[in-house]
C-alpha cells in the first residue's frame, strides 16, 4: 500500500504555553506517514527557544521561522515547504480528538471531485472543559456555499481543515492582505472551483483563551473588521449582497452584547441600525428590554448541546 504524507500546519504566535496539547493529539492520530510543521510567525526570542525546547521531543516536527505577519502568512509559509500530499491545518492552541484526519481522509478518498473536507467541533474553555458542540452544514452548490461563508451563516474553523495539497496551490492559499475572515475567503475560492464536504463529527477541539470575548469591540470596530473581507468578497463573486451581511452581522453583535450585559455597546448598535432599518431598530429596542430571555434561549441551547470529550 502507497502511504500519502500528510502535512500539518501549527501557525504560532507566543503561544508555548499550549502547543505540547496540539502536537500531543497531532501524534495521538496514528498516521503513518505525517510531518509536522510549527511555523514561528515572529515570537519573541524566549518564546522562539521555548519552542525549539518543545519540538525536540517530536520526530516528525520541525520549525520555520519568519517575520510577523499573522496566521494567513504563516499558514501560506508552511505549505510552501510542505511535502505532503495532504495539507491540514492546527491552530497551537487548539487539539485533534482521534481519528480526526482519517475520518476525513477516507472522505476525501472515496470522491475525487472532493477538493477539501471540514469539520464539526467542540467548544472548551482554557482547561479544555468542555462547553458545547457547534456544527456547520455545507450545501451542495458551490454558488450557495459561497453564499453562506460570506453571510456568515457558516462559523469556520481552519483546524478543521484537510484538503489536497494541489487545491491549495491552485487557488493561491489564503489571502495575506485580509487580517480577518481570511479562512473564509479561502473556502469561497475553493468552493468556485471544488467541493467542500463537512465531516458530521466533532473532532476538533476549539479552546477559548481566557480574554477572548472581550476581543469582540463595539459595532463600529466589528464593522470595520469585516468591511476589507466583504469588498475583496463582492469584487470576486458580485452576486454577493454585503448590506444583507452587514444586517447579519449586526442581529449577532447586538445578541452577543445582551447576553454579556455590555449596555453601551447595546446603545450604540441600537442607535446605529435607526439609520439603517427601522424594522431591526423596533426589534432591537424590544429585545433590550427582555434581555433575560435572551440570555436563557442561549444558556439553555448550550445546555441541550453540552458534551463530554
Amino acid at each position: 500500500m502507497i502511504l500519502e504524507k500528510i502535512t500539518i500546519i501549527i501557525p504560532a504566535y507566543n503561544s508555548s504555553q499550549y502547543l505540547n496539547d496540539a502536537l500531543e493529539s497531532v501524534v495521538n492520530q496514528r498516521l503513518p506517514d505525517y510531518e509536522i510543521i510549527v511555523v514561528d510567525d515572529g515570537s519573541t526570542e524566549s518564546e522562539n527557544k521555548r519552542l525549539k525546547e518543545i519540538l525536540a521531543n517530536y520526530d516528525h516536527a520541525k520549525l520555520a521561522t519568519k517575520k510577523n505577519g499573522g496566521a494567513a502568512s504563516a499558514r501560506n509559509f508552511g505549505a510552501k515547504i510542505a511535502t505532503g500530499k495532504y495539507l491540514a491545518f492546527l491552530d497551537s492552541d487548539d487539539i485533534w480528538l482521534e481519528n480526526k484526519i482519517n475520518s476525513q481522509l477516507k472522505i476525501l478518498k472515496n470522491d475525487n471531485d472532493v477538493g477539501l473536507v471540514v469539520g464539526n467541533i467542540v467548544v472548551a474553555d482554557d482547561k479544555l472543559k468542555v462547553k458545547y458542540k457547534a456544527y456547520k452544514y455545507i450545501p451542495d452548490d458551490g454558488q450557495s456555499a459561497i453564499r453562506d461563508f460570506f453571510q456568515g451563516r457558516i462559523v469556520m474553523n481552519t483546524p478543521t481543515i484537510l484538503l489536497r495539497r494541489e487545491i491549495f496551490e491552485e487557488n493561491g492559499g489564503f489571502p495575506e492582505d485580509l487580517q480577518y475572515r481570511e479562512d473564509h475567503y479561502f473556502l469561497m475560492m475553493i468552493a468556485k472551483s471544488s467541493k467542500i464536504v463537512c465531516d458530521e463529527k466533532c473532532l476538533t477541539v476549539r479552546r477559548e483563551r481566557a480574554g477572548s470575548l472581550s476581543s469582540v469591540g463595539d459595532v463600529y470596530t466589528e464593522l470595520g473588521k469585516h468591511t476589507p473581507f466583504w469588498i475583496k468578497s463582492q469584487q470576486q463573486f458580485p452576486f454577493l449582497n454585503i448590506e444583507q451581511a452587514k444586517k447579519n452581522l449586526l442581529i449577532k453583535l447586538f445578541i452577543f452584547y445582551l447576553r454579556n450585559d455590555r449596555k453601551k455597546d447595546i446603545e450604540k448598535i441600537t442607535s446605529y441600525i435607526e439609520s439603517v432599518d427601522k424594522k431591526y431598530f423596533i426589534a432591537f429596542t424590544l429585545m433590550s428590554k427582555t434581555a433575560w430571555a435572551v440570555k436563557f434561549l442561549y444558556n439553555f441551547r448550550n445546555k441541550i448541546k453540552n458534551a463530554r470529550l
